[in-house]
């Protein structure tokens, strides 16, 4: 039981991975792994955690260049009413930054990265965040690959070409056994095939499909058997400031939790083009109304 539930948190993290190419993980030291600093050379502060209450987990995947966040899902575990929720964070959201306006995605950019990015979430949504994970599109690629692939129903074909960002795709529908790459192309396809508009929504929504499908698929026995190695090889790849202690109090919250029952929400609001640029509006309005009492 002890192993299952441990595996429970690994799943949980490989969820993670998959959804926006970010995780958490256990890990076999009791410092956190690899935590990002601020410039000042100190740890990036975060809300403090009530363990009887729920935990928010923002969790981030940067695109090829490490300077911007590909996805942002913001996950609650809410171990008292036996929950887990999903926040999902388009990256085209406009949000006020500075003297100006910018989408949130590019926040990562600035000078503290992780910090930036979080109080940017927090500014929009009034949670507070507890741990944050980031891990690039190379780790989740290789992430993937050490867990054998994923078995995906594609509906219909996704053919998309970008040289500029060396990305070509041209998946087959149908249920595919996907690698690493192709679960990244998967989960990044955004346009240029007939049938999908191209939305932020609608790649948010294929990935919480990609989600479930991982945690239906990795839950095994086997998996089981290796969770130590399978820790081992995720640390390589990841940012956040979980330490084991905090892991094993979040797997006893978790215990009982049905995590193929994930509840997932949107950040709510519309695409708009101001200036050529096209963002995604927050509906502050059926936000506040909607969407974040779940939260609270």
């Amino acid at each position: 039981m002890k192993k299952r539930v441990f595996l429970s948190i690994f799943l949980i993290i490989i969820m993670c991975s998959a959804v926006i190419g970010g995780v958490f993980v256990a890990t076999t030291f009791s410092a956190a792994i690899n935590p990002s600093v601020t410039d000042s050379g100190m740890e990036i502060p975060v809300d403090p955690v009530d363990w009887s209450g729920k935990i928010n987990i923002l969790v981030m995947g940067t695109d090829k260049s490490t300077q911007l966040t590909d996805t942002m899902v913001l996950f609650q575990i809410d171990g008292d009413n036996k929950t887990i929720k999903s926040l999902s964070i388009p990256r085209d959201t406009r949000i006020k930054y500075g003297s100006g306006y910018t989408k949130i995605n590019s926040v990562y950019a600035s000078k503290n990265k992780e910090l930036a990015t979080m109080q940017a979430i927090k500014s929009i949504t009034g949670l507070p965040i507890n741990y944050y994970v980031t891990v690039g599109l190379d780790g989740f690629v290789n992430i993937i690959d050490y867990l054998g692939g994923v078995d995906i129903t594609v509906d219909m074909p996704m053919k998309y070409n970008d040289p500029a960002q060396n990305l070509h795709i041209n998946i087959p529908a149908g249920t595919i056994h996907m690698d690493g790459l192709t679960a990244e192309e998967y989960v990044r396809f955004r346009k240029g095939s007939a049938g999908y508009d191209g939305s932020d929504t609608e790649r948010m929504r294929r990935q919480q499909g990609f989600l479930k499908a991982l945690i239906n698929q990795k839950l095994t026995l086997s998996n089981i058997a290796r969770a130590g190695s399978i820790f081992n090889e995720i640390k390589k790849y990841v940012n956040t400031n979980f330490t084991l202690a905090q892991v094993v109090d979040l797997a006893t919250k978790m215990k009982g939790i049905d995590l193929g029952s994930i509840q997932q929400y949107e950040i709510s609001g519309y695409p708009q083009t101001i200036n050529d640029i096209s963002y995604w509006i927050v509906d502050t309005k059926t936000l506040n109304s909607d969407v974040l009492p779940n939260f609270k």
